[in-house]
C-alpha cells in the first residue's frame, strides 16, 4: 500500500481499488456463477469449491500484497461467501460491527508506528453498484469511533460507495457496516473473502479444512492453514507482478 492508500484506509476504515480485476476475468467469474446459480432463492451462497479460479482470487498477489501492509506476516483465510441481491431476494436492513466488537476480533489500532487488524473484508464487484443502489453500505471513520452509538441505515452518516465490475473493496470488520435494501432494476453480486490474523479465527477453524484438498499450491494451502500462536510460519508472499 502506498501512503495515501494507508491513509485513506486509517482516515476511513475501508478503501476501494478501481478495476483491480479485468473484464475478462470479471466475464468468466459471472458465466461460471450463472450457471452454478439458476436456483439461487437466498441472498448468500458458497463459492470457493465451484471453480479452481476463485481459489486462486483467494491468493491474487496485488491482493495478498494489501492484506501485507494491514494483518501482517501471518494471516489466513477465515471464510468467504458470495451476495447476490435483486429486488426479489433481499435481506434486512441492519448495520453492525464496530470498534471492539465481538471479544475484539473486530479490532483496529497503531503500536509504535504499525497498523493492526483483526478480521478484514475483501469485497469483489462481479457488477455495477451506483450510489443508491443499496447494498452495502458503512459508517466511514467509525472503525475509531469512541462513542458506543449506533446510527439509523438511512442516516445521514451512512455511505453507501459506488462500485464497478472489477472493483474491490477492503474493510475492516471494525468498521460499521450493513446492507440497505437494493433498489436497483439491475442485481448485485459480489465476493466476499475474510481475513484474519493467523492467531485468530472468527468462524469454527474446522470449516475450512473441507477445502484443503482443493488448494492448489503451497501458497493456496498456507491460506487454509487452522489459527494458532506458536510454530507459525509466514505466508509465502508472491510478487504482486505474478
Amino acid at each position: 500500500m502506498t501512503e495515501a492508500e494507508i491513509y485513506e484506509f486509517d482516515l476511513n476504515g475501508y478503501i476501494v481499488y478501481r478495476d483491480h480485476l479485468s473484464p475478462d476475468h470479471v466475464r468468466e467469474m459471472n458465466r461460471i456463477l450463472d450457471g452454478e446459480l439458476r436456483e439461487l432463492s437466498h441472498w448468500t451462497f458458497r463459492f470457493l469449491d465451484r471453480h479452481p479460479c476463485f481459489m486462486e482470487l483467494m491468493a491474487h498477489p496485488k491482493t495478498l500484497g494489501i492484506l501485507r501492509t494491514l494483518i501482517g506476516e501471518w494471516l489466513r483465510l477465515d471464510h468467504a461467501y458470495g451476495i447476490q441481491m435483486t429486488r426479489e431476494i433481499q435481506t434486512g436492513e441492519n448495520l453492525h460491527g464496530g470498534p471492539r466488537h465481538d471479544q475484539g476480533e473486530h479490532q483496529y489500532q497503531w503500536v509504535q508506528g504499525r497498523m493492526y487488524n483483526g478480521l478484514i473484508v475483501v469485497m469483489y464487484a462481479l457488477e455495477d453498484v451506483n450510489s443508491g443502489d443499496g447494498g452495502f453500505v458503512c459508517v466511514p471513520g467509525s472503525h475509531k469511533a469512541n462513542v458506543s452509538y449506533a446510527p439509523e441505515v438511512d442516516s445521514h452518516l451512512v455511505v453507501n460507495p459506488s462500485l464497478r465490475a472489477g472493483d474491490m473493496l477492503i474493510f475492516t470488520e471494525a468498521l460499521v457496516h450493513g446492507t440497505r435494501r437494493w433498489n436497483s432494476e439491475n442485481r448485485r453480486r459480489s465476493l466476499l473473502y475474510k481475513y484474519s490474523p493467523g492467531y485468530s479465527a472468527w468462524v469454527d477453524a474446522e470449516r475450512m479444512k473441507q477445502l484443503e484438498p482443493l488448494a492448489a499450491n503451497d501458497l493456496q494451502r498456507a491460506l487454509l492453514r487452522p489459527p494458532s500462536v506458536g510454530g507459525r510460519e509466514k505466508v509465502p508472499f508472491p510478487e504482486a507482478g505474478d
